[in-house]
């Protein structure tokens, strides 16, 4: 366990939200903290729960959603290392909006509310820094959106995918691919859609000669076009 807390202390200066915060006000920080370990598909908590502070993942998948009154579904986000989720409500109050379920096996660092908030009153510095942070995940949240809202589900589907293979650095490859490791009905309800149309988008991809799927395997014969289509 003690290998794990020294990864998180020195994984939390290379947040965005907390880039700029001093060696000392991370200290503090990562020894109030806790490390949580979750099974694959364990609930980290539950819609209207209490709120008990935000999340930095630290390994492992993790899938922030909604359910409708209907029953249905709807992936907010999909959370991979190195980010923070459950944030929103540290400044706003009230319980947690979504709920959040661990794809695979994960690990994660709990940042109490109470503790953070009593952190930032002595030192309000902190809570500035964090700014651009908030920011930057507004941003792109506003993007997601807007995205659903105007693109049609293959472009979405290729902005998917090239973000994906960004992530795992394969983008310079002579062949770029990468491996799907969540669900399909998942992908499909964070891209704003269901299974059968994202499966019908990959077919489309795949007849235009742009991907090639092989299982979970993804693989790309034209990053040009992928790259066209998730503008």
């Amino acid at each position: 366990m003690t290998s794990d807390i020294e990864v998180s202390r020195g994984t939390l200066h290379s947040l965005p939200l907390f880039s700029e915060l001093s060696v000392e006000q991370l200290r503090k920080i990562s020894a109030f903290s806790k490390l949580k370990r979750f099974y694959k598909s364990e609930s980290i908590f539950f819609e209207d729960d209490p709120y008990l502070g935000f999340y930095i993942l630290l390994k492992g998948v993790v899938k922030v959603f909604k359910v409708s009154s209907h029953g249905k579904e709807s992936v907010v986000h999909i959370v991979k290392p190195l980010s923070v989720f459950a944030d929103i409500p540290l400044f706003e109050g009230g319980n947690y909006p979504v709920a959040a379920e661990a794809l695979e096996e994960s690990l994660a660092l709990l940042v109490p509310k109470e503790k953070f908030l009593e952190l930032i009153s002595i030192e309000p510095e902190i809570s500035l820094k964090m700014l651009a942070g908030f920011a930057k995940r507004l941003k792109s949240l506003i993007s997601q959106l807007e995205d659903i809202s105007s693109k049609e589900v293959s472009n979405r589907l290729a902005k998917y995918l090239m973000k994906e293979i960004k992530n795992a650095g394969a983008d310079k490859l002579p062949a770029p691919f990468i491996k799907l490791t969540i669900p399909k009905s998942t992908i499909a309800s964070y891209l704003g859609t269901i299974t059968e149309t994202l499966s019908r988008s990959f077919r489309k991809l795949q007849d235009e000669g742009v991907i090639r799927v092989d299982g979970k395997k993804i693989f790309v014969n034209d990053i040009k076009r992928l790259k066209d289509l998730a503008k």
